[in-house]
This record gives structure tokens, sequence and C-alpha cells, in this order.
């Protein structure tokens, strides 16, 4: 066993079973929108869709639009992505559809994960600005190893026994 995963799965949850409660965690954060990309992994792969979009955000930052604000919720099913005010689902990316998640090394508010569109069969690459986007990784992997039934959390385990 590779030393990472070891460490990864050494880690505690940081959700109570308060909060697993709803089945997702939420978050909040700014979409800076999604990118076809060729790969479905790697950080120069997500580098490159960062720039992109990032300087895509600069151009309507300067025509005077905002970038909007979406809920992202995370779960044992995937990524919801909804309008945070009418809860209105712009995307829903299905956990064993995505196959990469990190965060920007060079700006940590910035997280992303590339998921397979199930229509066109494409992989896509999802950016956010978040100040939360530090565990946002974390918790999409720890569900990733959930879902494969490598490791169960134990707050998860917790709540699971309550229900």
């Amino acid at each position: 066993m590779n030393r990472a995963f070891s460490r990864k799965k050494d880690k505690t949850w940081m959700h109570t079973p308060e909060a697993l409660s709803k089945h997702y965690i939420p978050y909040n954060a700014k979409f800076l929108g999604s990118t076809e990309v060729e790969q479905p992994k790697g950080t120069e792969v997500v580098r490159d869709a960062v720039r992109k979009l990032k300087f895509a955000r600069h151009i309507k930052k300067s025509e005077g639009q905002k970038i909007p604000k979406v809920e992202l919720q995370i779960s044992i099913y995937g990524v919801k992505i909804l309008e945070p005010k009418t809860k209105e689902v712009q995307h829903n990316c299905q956990l064993h559809r995505i196959s990469f998640c990190a965060d920007d090394k060079t700006d940590k508010r910035i997280f992303t994960f590339i998921c397979k569109d199930s229509e066109s069969n494409k992989h896509l690459c999802y950016v956010f600005d978040s100040e939360k986007c530090v565990s946002m990784p974390d918790v999409l992997g720890w569900f990733v190893l959930y879902k494969s039934g490598i490791v169960l959390f134990p707050a998860l385990i917790k709540y699971l026994e309550m229900h």
C-alpha cells in the first residue's frame, strides 16, 4: 500500500453526524464554469482549464458581469451544482463519473473536478472559487473511498448506526 493512501486513511472526518443528516455536505462557491478537457485526470489538465476559465472570468468582469454563486452538494452519490436561492439543479455529476479532483496549487481558493458527461461522453472540468475550497477535495475524496468500500469515517459510521 502506498504511503499517500495510508496517510489519507488516518485523517479524521471533519463533519459531524448531524451535518451528515442531510446526506450531503453543502458548500457555497462562485462557479467559474466548466470546459471540455482532453484527459480524465492530471494537474496539467486542470491547470490549463483553470487558466482558460480565469481568463474568461476576467473578460466577464471587465464587461460588468458577475460570477454566478452556486451551492455545491457533495454526497456519496456525486456533486450537485444548484442555484443557491431557488435550489434548481444546474448540473448533477454522479460520483462514478468523477475521475479527478484537486485544488489549484497557486490559488487555494480554486477547486476543480473532472467529470465525464453522460450525454456527450466528453470530459468536463468544473472550476469553483470558494473560501472553503481547501476541504472540498478531501470531502470528495472521502466519498470516493467510502463508495468504493475502502473506508468508513467515524462520524459517518455513527450517523449510519443512528438511522
